[in-house]
């Protein structure tokens, strides 16, 4: 928002009254505000970009919206919820998603959040022709993301096990477990070397705490990650 724009809006939200366009005679007006932004204020405050009065008077009731890729809980319901909007848009019978291209979406940790996510699901009801979503309906990038997380995984587990202790010992495209079992094993060794601090095994994989937690639950390891952790570390 340029400066000049700022002035004008602090001005508004003393008063509360606005000027039509080409009118001389103000208008009040009893209005809520609701300000959104992904930019850091008080670093633009600092370099004189923004007014400081305005993030002041912005700032009364503060939310803070994690991304979406540290709101996993959220995800499956928003690829419900727009895969049934779009269904209906475009007239398709598409009864949902195949279990791979789930774990496909579910994995994918979304820039773009839920802009990116619905974009996601309107490309794929859009090229479907099928009853359900299969990962190939999916844009390919999704695919790539993925192949290029495994590879990078695999590298930095195995390449460093005397530094991390959590190396699979194997080669990952050598193993020929899925995804899943992969991915149970990367979490349970994690949690090994941080000696079950969820907090710091998620630090160690480069996830969210919610991600974490969210991967846990679906592998069922809540109720028996401290025992793993400890059977690990007395081997």
């Amino acid at each position: 928002m340029p400066l000049p724009l700022q002035v004008k809006l602090l001005t508004f939200l003393d008063d509360h009254v606005v000027y039509p366009l080409g009118s001389t005679k103000g208008m009040r007006v009893d209005v809520r505000i609701i300000a959104a932004t992904h930019r850091d204020l008080q670093a633009m405050v600092r370099e004189g970009r923004f007014r400081q009065d305005l993030l002041y008077r912005l700032n009364v009731v503060r939310m803070h919206i994690p991304p979406l890729r540290e709101r996993g809980e959220d995800i499956r319901l928003l690829l419900d919820h727009f895969l049934a909007a779009f269904v209906s848009d475009f007239h398709k019978y598409i009864n949902g998603f195949s279990k791979d291209a789930l774990q496909c979406l579910l994995e994918y940790s979304y820039p773009g959040n839920v802009r990116e996510l619905k974009d996601i699901v309107e490309y794929a009801v859009n090229v479907c022709r099928e009853d359900t979503i299969e990962r190939h309906h999916l844009p390919s990038y999704l695919t790539e993301a993925r192949v290029k997380l495994i590879s990078n995984l695999s590298e930095a587990w195995e390449s460093k096990p005397a530094e991390n202790e959590v190396s699979l010992g194997m080669p990952l495209e050598e193993r020929g477990a899925d995804w899943g079992e992969v991915e149970r094993r990367l979490i349970l060794k994690a949690l090994i070397k941080a000696k079950g601090r969820r907090h710091r095994a998620a630090e160690i994989l480069g996830w969210g705490r919610s991600t974490l937690w969210r991967k846990m639950k679906q592998y069922g390891l809540l109720s028996s990650a401290s025992a793993e952790s400890e059977r690990g570390e007395d081997s």
